[in-house]
């Protein structure tokens, strides 16, 4: 699920830096029609960047839970050998 999060990123970069070169770069800006497609390409890409910081965190959450289980674990496998 995270590659997909992370595919999705990668396109919206893709869509920031487009908007942005044309912004930057070109006389697009100066129509109405060029402000409307690199308004449109900005924020579509802002977007679509958007959930993949949301996975990432929960990934984190997810790993440390799994550790903390497994430290638990070695606790109790220790304290059973001690009795």
């Amino acid at each position: 699920m995270s590659k997909i999060f992370k595919a999705l990123h990668m396109v919206g970069l893709l869509c920031v830096g487009i908007g942005a070169g044309l912004y930057l770069l070109t006389d697009v800006a100066n129509e109405i029609t060029g402000m409307l497609i690199i308004a449109s390409l900005i924020g579509v890409g802002l977007l679509i960047m958007a959930p993949y910081p949301v996975a990432l965190v929960f990934d984190w959450e997810q790993k440390q839970h799994v550790n903390q289980d497994n430290e638990a674990n070695k606790i109790d496998k220790s304290d059973e050998h001690n009795k």
